[in-house]
């Protein structure tokens, strides 16, 4: 008999205003244990594995005349989250 799954998985692309993928983002994990650094790949994806569940925030940065966003995301047990994060440029 397998064991539940008492963990969740957290994945997700940064993009811009029209869509396109940023990759080298930099992508702040916070929550349940020391906050997780992580930079996006060429196609701007990042991934957080067997994350404890409960309630976390996501923030993506880049420069480069975007600005930084931040979201609230919700782990849950057994499950993937997937996110998407689209950063904005100054008006």
């Amino acid at each position: 008999m397998s064991e539940p799954v008492s963990t969740g998985n957290l994945s997700g692309t940064v993009v811009d205003p029209k869509g396109a993928a940023l990759p080298s983002a930099t992508v702040t994990l916070t929550g349940e244990g020391a906050p997780q650094i992580k930079q996006t790949n060429d196609q701007g994806q990042f991934s957080y594995l067997e994350l404890q569940p409960g309630s976390y925030s996501v923030e993506a940065a880049l420069g480069r005349g975007f600005l930084p966003v931040k979201q609230p995301v919700k782990i849950n047990a057994g499950e993937d989250t997937n996110i998407e994060i689209t950063l904005s440029v100054p008006a």
